[in-house]
């Protein structure tokens, strides 16, 4: 996936500026691209000074990939407050929190607004509407949290 290529070459550079990667997002046609790389901080938050300097070097690197052979516009951003979630993983973090859910439930689409109660390498726990959700790794879709984290 074209996605994770472009997080594996700026991993090392961006975290050298004292961000990670948290998501990276393409869309556009055959010939033309945009790309979204959303970043992140361990403990502050990302600035305008952080964009800009991610942007350079991502641009930088990206201008010179072989595997990007078509034109693309580049736009750094934080995930900001109602963050997509690129990785279950990710969702560890994030326990007690609410959020939306995407999954399969008895095999159809639905969404689930709730408070995040487990994550394991198998499943998603989620609370919404008095019951309890076990959504198995493979039925999950995507999901976003709603608002800032409780600290």
């Amino acid at each position: 996936m074209l996605e994770q290529k472009i997080a594996d070459i700026l991993k090392k550079d961006i975290e050298g500026l004292g961000c990670f990667i948290w998501g990276i997002e393409i869309s556009g046609g055959s010939f033309s691209k945009h790309i979204v790389i959303f970043i992140d901080k361990k403990d502050a938050l990302i600035t305008l000074e952080d964009c800009e300097n991610v942007n350079i070097q991502a641009r930088e690197v990206l201008d010179n990939f072989s595997e990007l052979n078509f034109n693309f516009s580049l736009e750094i951003s934080s995930p900001g407050i109602d963050r997509k979630f690129f990785d279950i993983n990710q969702l560890k973090d994030y326990l007690g929190e609410t959020i939306n859910l995407s999954c399969f439930l008895d095999g159809k689409k639905c969404k689930l607004k709730g408070e995040l109660k487990e994550v394991s390498d198998e499943e998603i726990s989620l609370a919404s509407q008095g019951q309890i959700y076990q959504i198995l790794k493979g039925d999950y879709l995507s999901s976003n949290l709603l608002g800032a984290k409780n600290e």
